[in-house]
């Protein structure tokens, strides 16, 4: 059981951690390059009728690191799912959005988790954002 104590406190001690990115009082991080936070990283759509109209949502994100953000692409998962995504650089402080189309009609029946990879210069990488639902005729 020591052993296993000590395993733990040393691998916490080489592994990064957040913690390192926290400001001087520890409540707010700080980034050195810019990052992306997203205020929800899944929504779901509920009941999605194959027949019906397209679907929307959105997410919105700032960017609270110390640089400019710029995103590259978003990749999704799927033919049935459409990203739209600011192509300007978002400045410190500023917020966006990424905005998703579910064209319903391309969708298979039954429940789906789709996601969609946010690839931008943020320092934390890549990120993810997902839809669920339920496609019904």
């Amino acid at each position: 059981m020591k052993f296993l104590v000590s395993f733990l406190l040393l691998a916490m001690a080489i592994l990064p951690s957040k913690a390192e990115n926290r400001g001087a009082n520890g409540s707010k991080e700080s980034y050195k390059g810019a990052h992306i936070r997203f205020e929800q990283t899944e929504y779901d759509f509920g009941e999605v009728y194959r027949k019906g109209k397209d679907r929307t949502c959105v997410f919105r994100f700032v960017n609270d690191g110390a640089e400019p953000l710029v995103i590259f692409s978003a990749k999704t998962s799927c033919s049935c799912l459409k990203a739209e995504f600011p192509r300007k650089p978002i400045t410190v402080g500023e917020s966006g959005e990424v905005r998703l189309l579910l064209e319903s009609k391309k969708m298979d029946k039954g429940v789906f988790r789709r996601v969609v990879q946010i690839n931008s210069t943020s320092v934390g990488g890549a990120e993810i954002i997902t839809i669920k639902g339920v496609a019904k005729d």
